[in-house]
């Protein structure tokens, strides 16, 4: 009874301890310290199940028994050895954080930190990036970085997810579902342009839109979202040219939207989308560094 007691004060210890790192702060610790590095957690798995692997070999070598009958006496026999419950227990270990990693590649997309900050191409890491937050499951349906030379707007990197476009211009109004079912990726294509010239008229109406906000003395406009009937857009300006320095007129921005209401009154595209702006600024902060 008190080696039953025991390990029951042992065993909710450890569920305390796991329970308050996942869970305290809404599931912060869970999202800011293991998942991004979650990349290293099957590594921490493969650890466990070797120090687990090497006691079981010092108890066969010690006592002088067949590894089968070590692991059996832990339920046929009133004490097992020492080597072998700590087998167990490493291998417990390792088959919950060999699950832990799978429910962070299931459940939470990827920290922006986790891309690449010097990149060797810049235009490959930022669609990277685009591709990770616009194809996880809900929230952005197309997202581009747009470098804006003399008047010229250049897309580094763009995806699409033209299914969900699809579906998503079917409920407009404006369109139509049998439109749409005629030819899905031709009204996918069409809105995607539609939305490249809507990216260049917020580009263009800046100058006026920071005249709204340059009385406030909190600076030019960075990040803009329209909450629509039908989804929503937004716009970050990721950098800028500095006047004061003597810029070269170098813009860069990154447009991305949705066709899903649901997804921006649950602010599941508001929180990719931020998330995709931290990670193209993650990694263009690296490559200023040089």
């Amino acid at each position: 009874m008190n080696d039953l007691l025991q390990a029951s004060g042992y065993a909710a210890l450890v569920y305390l301890t796991f329970n308050y790192l996942v869970n305290f702060g809404s599931g912060k610790p869970l999202v800011e310290w293991i998942n991004p590095g979650r990349h290293y957690l099957p590594l921490l798995s493969g650890g466990l199940f070797a120090l687990g692997y090497t006691l079981l070999n010092r108890a066969v070598n010690k006592y002088d028994e067949v590894s089968a009958d070590l692991l059996s006496a832990l339920v046929s026999a009133q004490a097992a050895r020492s080597e072998v419950i700590g087998t167990v227990m490493f291998g417990v270990l390792g088959v919950s954080v060999l699950l832990l990693w799978v429910w962070c590649l299931w459940k939470l997309p990827r920290d922006p930190r986790t891309f690449n900050s010097n990149p060797k191409v810049l235009a490959v890491e930022f669609g990277r990036a685009i591709r990770h937050y616009v194809r996880w499951q809900g929230g952005l349906d197309y997202a581009f970085v747009c470098e804006v030379r003399a008047d010229i707007h250049t897309r580094l990197a763009e995806t699409a997810d033209d299914r969900d476009i699809a579906v998503g211009v079917s409920r407009l109004p404006s369109v139509g579902t049998v439109s749409v079912a005629l030819d899905k990726k031709k009204a996918a294509a069409a809105q995607r342009e539609l939305w490249v010239e809507q990216a260049k008229r917020i580009f263009h109406h800046l100058p006026h839109l920071d005249g709204l906000v340059n009385a406030s003395r909190q600076g030019a406009n960075v990040t803009l979202a329209f909450d629509l009937k039908y989804g929503a857009f937004f716009f970050e300006v990721i950098e800028r040219p500095d006047a004061a320095a003597g810029g070269d007129g170098v813009w860069l921005y990154l447009f991305a939207t949705c066709l899903n209401q649901h997804e921006v009154t649950s602010m599941t595209a508001n929180r990719h989308f931020y998330a995709l702006a931290d990670a193209i600024r993650h990694i263009r902060r690296g490559v200023m560094k040089k």
